[in-house]
C-alpha cells in the first residue's frame, strides 16, 4: 500500500514532522527530513499492529509500505513542531460519520495503549523528572488538556465537564478516572455534531479551522506523546 506524506520543515530540511493521512494522527518526526523519512514505514508498521491489537480492521496489513510525498510544506512559524496553521488537503473534506467514527477508533486505540503502558509503571516511574523533559505523570496531564482544549474549543460544551480540573493534585488513579469520564463527553459532543456542519471553516487568527483539522491534530498530539511514552519505557520502533 502506497502512504500519502505531508512533510513541514523549515527550507534548511531539518527538524521534519511527517503527516501520514491515510492512517488518522500518525506523524513521525525527525532530526532532519531524511531521518524522519527513513523512520516512517516502520512508525507506520507499529501504528497499524497497535490498531490490529486493539480490535480495529487494518485493510491490507500484510502489504509491502510504500511512501510518497504528496507536499513538502517549508512555509510557516512552528515547522518541524506540528505547525497550528498547517492545512492539508484532508482538512478541507468533510469529517463525515465514516471519517469521524474512524478517528474515534483510532484516538481510543492510543488510549487504551497508553493506560496499558502507565498501569505497568511503578510510582517511582509514573513521577520520575528525567534530566531532558517531562516525568511520564506531567507528560499525561499535557495530553489530557491539550485533548480538552481541542474538543471544547471547537465541538462545543461538554455536559457535566465545567474544565479539566485540579489535575496538578490528583493521584494517579483519580486522574485516570477523570480522564476517562471527560472522555466519554467528548466523544458525546463530536458524535453530536450536525451533520450540516462537516465541513464548516473558521478563520482563528491565522489559522483556518475545519472539523477534520481539529481532529487530525488531537489524534497526532496523542500519538507524539504516546511514542515519546514507548521510548521512556524502552519499547524500541
Amino acid at each position: 500500500m502506497v502512504y500519502r506524506l505531508y512533510l513541514e520543515s523549515g527550507p534548511q530540511k531539518k527538524k521534519t514532522m511527517v503527516h501520514v493521512v491515510d492512517l488518522p494522527g500518525c506523524v513521525v518526526t525527525g532530526p532532519t527530513t531524511d531521518e524522519a523519512l527513513r523512520r516512517t514505514p516502520a512508525v507506520i508498521r507499529h501504528y497499524r499492529e497497535l490498531l490490529k491489537k486493539h480490535g480495529v480492521v487494518v485493510e491490507c496489513l500484510e502489504d509491502e509500505i510504500q511512501i510518497e510525498v504528496a507536499q513538502h510544506i517549508m512555509e510557516g512559524s512552528w515547522l518541524g513542531n506540528g505547525d497550528p496553521a498547517l492545512l492539508v488537503p484532508t482538512d478541507l473534506e468533510p469529517l463525515t460519520a465514516e471519517k469521524r467514527e474512524r478517528s474515534i477508533q483510532c484516538a481510543e486505540c492510543m488510549r487504551a495503549e497508553l493506560l496499558e503502558l502507565v498501569n505497568g509503571l511503578s510510582d517511582e516511574q509514573w513521577m520520575a523528572q528525567p534530566e531532558k523533559g517531562r516525568s511520564i505523570r506531567s507528560i499525561l496531564q499535557h495530553i489530557f488538556g491539550a485533548e480538552y482544549q481541542y474538543i471544547r474549543g471547537y465541538f462545543g460544551k461538554l455536559d457535566g465537564v465545567k474544565g479539566p480540573g485540579p489535575v496538578e493534585t490528583m493521584g494517579r488513579g483519580e486522574l485516570l478516572a477523570w480522564m476517562a469520564f471527560v472522555r466519554v463527553r467528548e466523544l458525546e459532543a463530536i458524535r453530536a455534531w450536525p451533520v450540516e456542519e462537516q465541513a464548516r471553516q473558521s478563520t482563528h487568527g491565522q489559522q483556518i479551522k475545519t472539523a477534520s483539522k481539529v481532529m487530525r491534530r488531537m489524534l497526532e498530539h496523542q500519538w507524539e506523546h504516546l511514542l515519546e511514552i514507548n521510548d521512556r519505557v524502552g519499547v524500541e520502533i
